[in-house]
């Protein structure tokens, strides 16, 4: 750990400490993080600072962590970086996360050192909070929101907290809105309109690998290029299924079809479930296939609310993380079929509540157009600033 002492302000003198060591920064985040349910705070740091320490051993990209001490007493922390997954409006950007201070005078410091890093790399702009790694982070400040339970994979924030503030007394602009949607219908229209030219079906973690590329390839050159955040990759595919993986298997068993009315459901669905062992699939990939081409059309991937089972509770919540339709098939009714069948099958392994995550809030009124049958169930603001 590297330290530097400063005076700021009329407030007793601060140590801004470099964390390298993973056991200080958990039980640095440990102290200073403020988090909703405070049983899941343990997890959070652990997540957190595990990711800190590989990012550090792999050496595969840049990284830092500030811990801010006032008389011995940790009263902030932030961890920048600049990740090659990492785009702002379709470039590499440095990003801060974890903002957490008690004072002004605390976020000035840590700040300060974070846009040192962003120059010392000679990124022209630093934006955030972008807190990695995704499962415990995400993008922004939370704004809206806050009364809502805590979802895997999905920001959390302090009520009538400072740091947007400090962050604007820093010259910090808001650059950029999200929102979490909570899909509130069960049933969208378009799905009706589906072509019997495509077929869905569902993959084990092990046959979704092996398709990675073909994937992977989907992805590329969609809409993710021009918004003003997106992290990607391999390394995003992999962690999402590993989420899945990491589901106990008493916490999501299929439950079978008395709970739905079987005979009100898509042919198409019924050809999807009868085509696969529901037992040994991954629930929450639904695909979308071109029958004369074999082509990969549409995917679904969803995040477990794993706060949930570490709490020892049934698995009832899924972050809708990612929707993939190729530039070939959209306006075909295929993402509205496949959040139908989504859901539909998701819910036959006890799933009951379902949340988009991740969406660009640019316009309210164009948002609702698009996601008619959701409501907005949080909003997060992020912040960007210009460094010389």
């Amino acid at each position: 750990m590297q330290s530097t002492t400063l005076g700021i302000g009329s407030l007793p003198r601060i140590t801004v400490v470099e964390a390298t060591d993973r056991s200080w920064i958990e039980k640095a985040l440990n102290d200073v993080l403020e988090v909703p349910n405070d049983r899941l705070k343990p997890l959070v740091a652990r997540e957190i600072a595990t990711y800190l320490e590989s990012k550090y051993s792999e050496g595969t990209f840049q990284v830092k962590a500030f811990m801010v001490l006032r008389n011995g007493t940790p009263t902030g922390f932030v961890s920048c970086q600049l990740d090659p997954f990492y785009k702002s409006h379709g470039r590499a950007c440095a990003t801060f996360g974890w903002l957490v201070a008690s004072d002004f005078e605390t976020c000035q410091a840590l700040m300060i050192e974070c846009e040192d890093f962003a120059k010392n790399i000679k990124s022209r702009k630093l934006r955030g909070p972008v807190a990695f790694p995704k499962g415990v982070g995400g993008y922004g400040i939370q704004v809206q929101g806050f009364n809502r339970q805590m979802l895997y994979g999905v920001p959390f924030g302090r009520a009538r907290s400072p740091v947007r503030r400090y962050l604007e007394r820093l010259g910090y602009a808001p650059d950029a809105t999200y929102a979490s949607m909570e899909v509130s219908e069960s049933t969208w229209k378009s799905a009706k309109n589906v072509s019997n030219k495509f077929r869905f079906e569902y993959l084990s973690l092990d046959e979704l690998r092996e398709k990675k590329d073909e994937i992977l390839d989907l992805a590329k050159g969609s809409f993710y290029a021009v918004l003003p955040d997106s992290s990607g990759g391999t390394d995003r595919f992999d962690e999402i299924l590993s989420f899945q993986e990491t589901v106990p298997k008493e916490a999501f068993q299929f439950k079978g079809f008395g709970a739905i009315n079987v005979k009100k459901v898509d042919p198409l669905f019924i050809e999807a479930w009868n085509s696969c062992d529901l037992e040994s699939i991954a629930p929450l990939a639904p695909l979308a296939i071109e029958r004369s081409t074999g082509r990969i059309a549409g995917l679904l991937l969803g995040v477990p609310d794993l706060y949930e089972t570490a709490l020892g509770n049934p698995l009832t919540r899924i972050n809708v993380d990612t929707a993939l339709v190729g530039a070939d098939f959209r306006g075909k009714g295929l993402f509205s079929a496949l959040n139908n069948l989504g859901q539909l099958t998701a819910r036959l392994f006890g799933a009951a509540y379902f949340e988009g995550t991740s969406i660009w809030y640019d316009n309210e009124a164009a948002v609702r157009s698009i996601f008619p049958h959701s409501k907005t169930a949080r909003r997060y603001v992020v912040y960007q600033k210009r460094v010389k």
